[in-house]
């Protein structure tokens, strides 16, 4: 059986205008490296529009092989891009997604 990566989808959403940018990730372990997962939210932030920069915001982490998706709220835009809580958001996101694929017989992400 040949089974295809389809990666992991970090995504940011404005809660209030229901606007969303997100960016597929096929080794997503890169985003274990604080730094990496800092600007991995960064630039999905920086590509919302201006006008779509209050309220609160969603961080969602997808495996897009199972469909298995988790996510965490924040109440500002100021509490996401906190690098530590950008940073420890994704690894925990990361990590109950993972715990999902513990019973699965191939893990196609390289984990």
């Amino acid at each position: 059986m040949n089974s295809e990566n389809k990666g992991y989808t970090l995504a940011v959403e404005n809660g209030r205008l229901q606007r969303k940018q997100e960016k597929i990730f096929l080794k997503p372990m890169v985003l274990y490296i604080p730094q990496q997962a800092v600007e991995a939210v960064n630039g999905l932030l920086s590509d919302l529009p201006d006008d779509n920069l209050e309220g609160e915001f969603v961080l969602t982490v997808t495996n897009n092989n199972n469909g298995v998706s988790v996510d965490k709220s924040f109440s500002s835009l100021a509490a996401l891009c906190d690098p530590l809580a950008a940073a420890d958001a994704v690894k925990e996101l990361i990590n109950i997604v993972r715990g999902y694929e513990s019973d699965e017989e191939t893990n196609v992400c390289g984990w």
